[in-house]
């Protein structure tokens, strides 16, 4: 018992130094840091992985967690109302399209004789209404009546052929001309005639060679010397009022 008295304070010292200092055995580790990566990569809320993160490397925390802004498609242009596409047309005006005669035509129609070309000129709007109602062609009814008349709406031939178109009075008859002498008649008949004629043989030579010496010849297929001169003096006249842009 004395002697346990005796060791109870040196023990007491013992076992205070053996339970105060780290065992023998024991080794120092490092703590694994986590990065940034896996630290955001376990957070559940983005915001609370952000400041652990600032925290870790003493920045000041922001109040709002800085967002990458999305770009955001461009709004479409809305459409012009008809009101301003025709303001738009008043303020710019496109400059009108004239159209001018090549050197080739511009010579070519100095060979016709001025003086005839303004007497076609006075029934231009009678030509243009009864070609465009019959489906002919404006200038080849000009060409008749240049080579038929020269422009003279009371020409009368040796055959008895009249007016402008020289209508012979059976044939004026036929096609509702009442005074083959009346310009605007006469010009109404003979496109109309004209119109029959190319619709009956489908070609222009043809229907040209009907008109001045008859169906009937076209038929037979005797062709006059008259008529013969007749088809390509209006298909030249024709030709170089088209290239002039008559």
């Amino acid at each position: 018992m004395e002697a346990m008295n005796k060791l109870t304070p040196m023990g007491l010292f013992t076992i205070f130094l053996f339970a105060t200092s780290p065992p023998l055995y024991a080794e120092d580790h490092e703590v694994d840091r986590m990065s940034s990566q896996t630290l955001i990569g376990r957070s559940f809320q983005r915001s609370l992985a952000y400041n652990i993160l600032l925290r870790s490397v003493g920045s000041p925390v922001p109040a709002t967690v800085p967002q990458t802004p999305t770009p955001q498609p461009a709004a479409p242009r809305p459409l012009p109302s008809p009101l301003e596409i025709l303001r738009i047309q008043v303020a710019n005006p496109e400059p009108p399209s004239i159209p001018r005669p090549s050197r080739t035509a511009q010579s070519n129609l100095s060979d016709l004789h001025p003086q005839v070309l303004d007497r076609l000129g006075k029934f231009d709007s009678h030509i243009e209404r009864y070609s465009l109602m019959n489906g002919v062609d404006a200038n080849l009814v000009r060409a008749l009546i240049y080579v038929e008349s020269a422009g003279n709406p009371g020409a009368v031939s040796s055959k008895g052929a009249q007016g402008l178109m020289q209508l012979m009075p059976g044939t004026a008859e036929d096609l509702g001309v009442s005074n083959p002498l009346d310009p605007v008649q006469n010009i109404f008949g003979g496109t109309r005639y004209i119109g029959d004629l190319i619709d009956q043989f489908g070609r222009l030579d043809l229907a040209l060679w009907a008109y001045n010496a008859g169906p009937q010849s076209v038929k037979r297929k005797k062709l006059p010397a008259e008529t013969k001169k007749f088809i390509p003096r209006v298909i030249r006249v024709k030709t170089i009022l088209d290239r002039s842009g008559s």
